[in-house]
């Protein structure tokens, strides 16, 4: 339950209908929304992928006819027209030699077994109004690998609420063994909320497995059934930029004024719809710890340009409000992309005595040992490093990283020296080069260290900091210099 003053502006079940599902919400928007099969031809017609569909069992004749042994060792059974995650069957794995398959719970089920499920949604028992409906057999997902630590064999994805053209709030829903490894939350998937911004996960909860009233969940800060539980705040989610624009894109070709979007993260694939959804639940709301109702009222009746105005308003607007929190639970502070930071001169005296030098620097996870422009290392000190290490006889490039290294193993004594702390092998445009690494004094978001730097030719970025330095961070992609 929301009980702070904070959480007033929580949007019931009436007033979602009322003021935003029926007046925005047209009968064939919905209609689109409500048929998987329909949803992936429009999304196809976008280039945005959906799982791959194997069979469409459309009537119990040609269920009789099927090809089990055409089947492959994991699939997805689900109901074209199902709602809440109902009817939903993940299969994880075969048994060798037999058709029987096996759900995340460990539980088996054989030919007959699929067949009476099958059956069940041909005849509307998961479907909405209860009409008769057509059977999907579809991928698994093959789950990122990122997400994959903190979910139960099945595939987790991540729900967008969108409105008006702006992404308003955002989850990642984990399967857990409870969900048998689907990510229904009212099955016992987890709800994680992600800072519409950054990204960047927050807080965690769970439905309540036995409870006196619905909807009850119970606040968690870790996985709950792995062999190593781990902590679900602070997950930077991957491609976070690229998931706003689909699911803005969803919205356009939809023509859904409101709107839920699934995607996943295909290990191979990248982002993946699963599905969208005209009528999206409010669970949302327990998982930002936060309303909805205020943040679309926010945005009625703007006028966006573009999705990347779309964008960037959701970012401006309901971006930066959770950084605290998120440094609080994670225990990670939040640093920008393009961060301000002091580099101190390469003198022999104390911190206080010290000159400083404020530049900008690029936060780039994609390197794992931080570089330093020549000009930038020359002003603060390094320049009789640069110039004993241009008078060493080194070939001025190499073909291979591999030749490279072999130089270095060779001249050992060459690089052992006091005047820098290393050597290190550098792939740039023109080939492989060697360059010296030195220690630099570094105030990073307040804390200051020695941070290893290879001293590189003038870029863009005086200084580029590596993901040595960047495992106490979490990484703001949506803001530039403070």
């Amino acid at each position: 339950m929301l009980l702070s003053n904070k959480y007033k502006e929580i949007l019931g079940l009436n007033r979602r209908n009322q003021e935003y599902i029926r007046p925005y919400n047209s009968p064939t928007a919905k209609s689109i929304a409500d048929n998987k099969i329909l949803t992936k031809k429009v999304l196809a017609k976008e280039g945005i992928k959906s799982p791959e569909v194997y069979k469409l069992i459309k009537n119990k004749k040609q269920l009789r006819f099927l090809d089990w042994d055409s089947l492959p060792k994991s699939f997805v059974i689900k109901p074209n027209k199902g709602t809440g995650g109902n009817g939903i069957i993940v299969f994880y794995g075969k048994k060798k030699g037999e058709n029987v398959w096996i759900r995340p719970s460990g539980e088996n089920m054989n030919k007959r077994d699929i067949t009476l499920h099958i059956e069940n949604i041909l005849e509307g028992r998961f479907s909405m109004g209860s009409k008769t409906d057509i059977a999907i057999i579809e991928e698994r997902i093959k789950t990122d690998p990122l997400l994959k630590q903190y979910s139960y064999r099945g595939v987790p994805d991540i729900r967008l609420i969108c409105f008006n053209g702006v992404p308003i709030m955002a989850m990642t829903r984990l399967p857990t063994k409870r969900s048998n490894g689907t990510a229904n939350l009212h099955s016992g998937a987890i709800c994680t909320g992600i800072d519409i911004s950054t990204g960047i996960t927050t807080y965690s909860m769970q439905m309540a497995p036995k409870s006196l009233f619905s909807d009850t969940y119970e606040i968690i800060d870790s996985t709950t059934d792995l062999k190593e539980n781990k902590k679900l705040s602070g997950i930077q989610i991957p491609f976070w930029d690229e998931l706003l624009r689909i699911a803005l894109v969803c919205q356009k070709v939809s023509k859904l004024g409101y709107i839920g979007v699934d995607i996943a993260l295909d290990r191979d694939k990248g982002p993946v719809v699963f599905e969208l959804n005209a009528r999206p639940g409010l669970g949302i709301q327990v998982a930002n710890r936060t309303g909805l109702r205020w943040r679309l009222e926010k945005v009625k009746g703007l006028q966006i340009k573009s999705i990347k105005h779309g964008i960037r308003v959701a970012k401006n607007l309901f971006g930066g409000e959770v950084e605290e929190s998120i440094e609080a639970i994670s225990g990670r502070k939040v640093v920008n992309i393009n961060e301000k930071i002091i580099l101190y001169y390469n003198e022999d005296k104390e911190l206080k005595d010290l000159k400083k030098e404020i530049t900008n620097s690029f936060m780039d996870t994609g390197i794992l040992t931080s570089r330093i422009s020549k000009s930038m290392a020359n002003r603060i000190g390094f320049m009789p490093t640069i110039k004993f290490f241009n008078s060493l006889p080194i070939p001025e490039k190499f073909e291979s990283p591999k030749e490279a290294q072999k130089y270095i193993d060779e001249n050992k004594e060459m690089f052992n020296n006091k005047i820098f702390k290393r050597v290190a092998r550098v792939v740039e445009e023109n080939g492989v080069k060697i360059r010296p690494v030195v220690d630099v004094k570094t105030k990073i978001s307040g804390e200051i260290k020695d941070i290893e730097m290879i001293i590189i030719e003038d870029s863009i970025y005086p200084v580029v900091i590596g993901r040595n330095e960047l495992k106490g961070y979490l990484i703001d992609t949506s803001k530039t210099f403070k």
